[in-house]
């Protein structure tokens, strides 16, 4: 017997996640990321809508956080700094977040966002908000609630099919009426409509101290997690028998994958809002590096999806200046046609 979560000798094909090419060096891999990571931050940190010159940045950051109160000395620390710290935060948490989504699935187009967690998360949260709990530790309580709901809604939904569409196709109908609910909740009231505005598109806009405390607190106890769950993850691409003689517990190893996609995820969204394609993209570009390994991936895709939203978040404070658009719409433009690309490839079947 086969499932979508349950994978026996039959159906154990770690490889058939993406083409790869495990052969390069993981060094290689983790140094190429944090260098393009670091790059992204510091451009994160001189670049905006108001130009600054690089002598004035450098001086704002060699002065400290509270040795100034200058216009430029704001601009960086209190919100260049601020956004940077939460995007790399947001990213790194949601590209493990799809690492495990993939593997945890056995599905290539999984995605936090894409099959609906992140949407389950954004919907309790907005429920919260209706009843006046949103914000802190609420909107975190809330995020976890409800991811953890559509994770168990897609488990059970897709367990006797591997067809990668079909995973898709739940989460596109997750996504579409927990968003319409969403919607609902914001017109009820004016003020919970003014205090989702900007929440419910994921962006880094004006976000405080306490939504980088959550989604620092969410990737630190996601990563852990991870890191302990990764190798009887790759144990159990083996088939579940391979796992069990090897000691490892097939239903408790899938279930800690579980957790720690709902914890990533779910956090992530009570802190930004929510963001798709991040987790779908970047195990995809890694993967081809270092292989379908996650004890390999861990590091470099926290890097990769780090500076890919952090980029993102670049890309939207420039286009249309004065104003600024979304992170999450920044990458919704270029990671819709990845997505349309794989399924046009037939990436999985």
């Amino acid at each position: 017997m086969s499932t979508a979560l349950s994978t026996g000798p039959d159906v154990a094909r770690p490889n058939s996640l993406s083409p790869t090419s495990a052969g390069t060096p993981l060094a290689l891999v983790i140094g190429i990321a944090a260098a393009a990571f670091v790059v992204a931050a510091v451009a994160s940190l001189f670049l905006g809508a108001r130009w600054t010159s690089v002598g004035d940045v450098i001086g704002a950051l060699l002065a400290g956080p509270h040795a100034e109160t200058s216009d430029i000395h704001i601009l960086v620390w209190d919100l260049r700094f601020p956004r940077t710290v939460l995007a790399a935060a947001a990213g790194a948490s949601l590209a493990v977040a799809g690492a495990f989504s993939q593997s945890w699935t056995r599905n290539p187009l999984a995605d936090p966002g894409i099959i609906g967690i992140t949407s389950g998360a954004s919907f309790v949260v907005a429920l919260f908000y209706g009843f006046g709990l949103a914000g802190g530790a609420w909107g975190a309580f809330g995020a976890i609630i409800g991811a953890a709901a559509v994770a168990a809604v897609v488990v059970l939904t897709t367990r006797r099919t591997q067809d990668p569409i079909s995973l898709i196709l739940v989460g596109f109908g997750l996504t579409t009426a927990l968003g319409a609910g969403s919607t609902l909740v914001a017109l009820q009231s004016s003020s919970v409509l003014d205090a989702m505005r900007q929440w419910v598109v994921g962006s880094t806009v004006g976000r405080g101290g306490t939504d980088i405390a959550i989604a620092l607190t969410g990737l630190l106890i996601g990563l852990a997690l991870a890191a302990c769950i990764a190798r009887p993850m790759d144990v159990l691409a083996l088939g579940d028998d391979a796992a069990a003689g090897l000691g490892s517990s097939p239903t408790t190893t899938r279930t800690l994958a579980g957790v720690v996609v709902v914890v990533l995820a779910g956090l992530t969204t009570a802190a930004v809002g929510p963001i798709v394609f991040v987790g779908f993209a970047a195990p995809h570009l890694v993967r081809r590096f270092t292989g379908p390994s996650l004890t390999r991936m861990l590091v470099p895709v926290a890097l990769t999806g780090a500076a890919v939203t952090v980029l993102g978040d670049i890309v939207g404070r420039l286009v249309f200046q004065p104003g600024e658009l979304e992170v999450s719409v920044v990458l919704a433009f270029f990671g819709a046609p990845l997505l349309i690309l794989a399924v046009s490839k037939g990436v999985g079947r």
